[in-house]
């Protein structure tokens, strides 16, 4: 079984661990003094612009999963890894992960937002590792999500050179 493999089998729980680890370790390097708190105006202005980036990449996931199920639901397609003729909508809801990914990048935007309108002064600093925790979170999201279109692509070409 390959990384990517064991890496698509709990996606959204390896995001996590990932986002956790660079929040860990953002705070181990302030604690050691090898990266320094930015100040608040700066945590605020980058919290906002994760929850904004965040909620339009889930815009973004969304409208591809809206055009899959609009234009192709009834396109056949053969695939050798398939071993049957299925549509490309069945594969695609087969593939769960556009789904987990709107919610984990929706999930970030509204914690992000709270986090904001609700943190204290004195707890600003938690913000600044939130914002390395979100970041994790929206690339390995937005590179899993390119994954899943690209492989939808090479279905697709399959499908086509089935077809001539």
């Amino acid at each position: 079984m390959s990384t990517l493999d064991r890496y698509f089998r709990y996606p959204v729980l390896w995001d996590y661990v990932f986002a956790s680890i660079a929040s860990a370790i953002s705070y181990y390097l302030v604690l050691k003094h090898m990266l320094t708190l930015p100040t608040a105006e700066r945590i605020y202005s980058t919290v906002s612009d994760l929850a904004n980036t965040s909620l339009t990449l889930a815009g973004f996931v969304l409208t591809l999963l809206t055009v899959l199920i609009s234009f192709k639901s009834s396109s056949k397609m053969i695939n050798e890894d398939i071993k049957s003729t299925d549509t490309l909508f069945d594969v695609f809801f087969s593939v769960f992960h556009l789904k987990n990914a709107i919610k984990s990048l929706t999930l970030i935007s509204l914690v992000g937002y709270i986090l904001k309108l609700l943190m204290t002064d004195s707890l600003r600093q938690y913000l600044f590792f939130f914002s390395f925790f979100a970041v994790t979170i929206i690339l390995f999201t937005l590179w899993r999500c390119i994954v899943i279109l690209n492989q939808i692509v090479k279905l697709q070409q399959n499908n086509r050179h089935t077809d001539s």
